[in-house]
């Protein structure tokens, strides 16, 4: 085989290696991609299986709160109290709203864009 003969051979190898590597790469963005969508769907599946089940929890726990204070107080100063401290927890969320919820979420995304493979 002389030279004339290898250029074109070796063009068209160069042709299929890099078809081939954009298919790689394709394939592993593909994996990524479904990698940091499976996190996130389980992230928010557990966040909304978390809200159900303390909403439940904080229900029970204010009723047992009202029954703890019906026994001192009478039952609408009971309900008023814990309406008070609901309110005020409602207060402090929303003053503390970036340290206690866009802080971690904005973490929570940028670890899983920014992926750092050690």
């Amino acid at each position: 085989m002389n030279v004339t003969e290898k250029v074109p051979h070796t063009i068209d190898r160069l042709k299929e290696l890099l078809k081939r590597l954009s298919l790689l790469y394709l394939d592993n963005a593909k994996l990524i991609a479904a990698e940091k969508l499976t996190l996130l769907v389980s992230a928010g599946v557990m966040l909304l299986v978390s809200l159900v089940l303390g909403i439940f929890g904080l229900a029970f726990l204010s009723g047992a709160c009202i029954e703890l204070l019906a026994l001192m107080l009478p039952v609408w100063a009971c309900y008023l109290i814990l309406g008070g401290v609901f309110l005020l927890m409602i207060v402090v969320v929303a003053m503390l709203k970036t340290r206690l919820i866009v802080n971690p979420i904005s973490r929570f995304i940028s670890r899983l864009v920014y992926d750092d493979h050690k």
